[in-house]
């Protein structure tokens, strides 16, 4: 994809708002640590599959510690650093740590600028259209690769002040917490329908 063929023209901003690519606002900071090095001592380690697609969710603690993981090169990262996953874009991985680590280099710590929100970032690169993009700008037909360097082009609308940023963030996270709270009532709703279901079918066998 040619950058210079996408026009946001079209797309009013609010007052005090700019288009900023990327990479203005973020640094790739690919700190290598080696398996078995001091530096790896003591540090947990991250794949792509400890990270749920979508919600960004980790879905291990700082505690947990397997020896048999990590054997290969990894990245350091800490509770500063956005976590995006460059394997399979599509996926949606997103991540915001708050303790400090080491992981996959499928993972990519970025790390914002100064007077920028790390959760804002991090749903600007959560949101569709940094996905669409994304995937037109994969390497490998396989397993598909985010093109970073290209990726981080990608302009995106951001308000000038930072406490503006960390609203949009909370009210995003809020939304995201609604909806959680929705789907689990959901869930516990259908599992009080199955027991229901298996008591009526217990209680009132059916007569040939």
């Amino acid at each position: 994809m040619n950058l210079q063929n996408i026009s946001f023209s079209h797309l009013e901003l609010p007052k005090n708002w700019a288009w900023v690519q990327l990479n203005k606002l973020c640094i790739q900071d690919r700190k290598i640590i080696q398996p078995g090095s001091d530096a790896s001592i003591g540090l947990p380690y991250l794949s792509m599959e400890h990270i749920e697609s979508k919600t960004g969710r980790i879905l291990r603690t700082s505690s947990d510690f397997l020896e048999d993981e990590g054997k290969s090169t990894t990245f350091a990262f800490n509770q500063g650093h956005i976590l995006y996953g460059k394997l399979r874009p599509y996926l949606n991985k997103v991540a915001l740590p708050d303790f400090c680590g080491r992981c996959t280099t499928e993972l990519i710590p970025l790390l914002p600028y100064p007077n920028v929100s790390r959760r804002y970032l991090a749903w600007l690169l959560k949101r569709p259209e940094t996905v669409e993009f994304a995937m037109k700008e994969t390497t490998g037909s396989r397993m598909p690769r985010a093109n970073m360097e290209k990726l981080l082009l990608l302009p995106v609308p951001v308000p000038n002040l930072i406490d503006k940023q960390e609203q949009l963030a909370d009210a995003m996270d809020e939304q995201m917490n609604s909806i959680e709270r929705a789907k689990n009532a959901c869930l516990e709703q259908l599992t009080l329908i199955e027991k229901l279901s298996l008591r009526l079918l217990t209680d009132f066998p059916l007569i040939d």
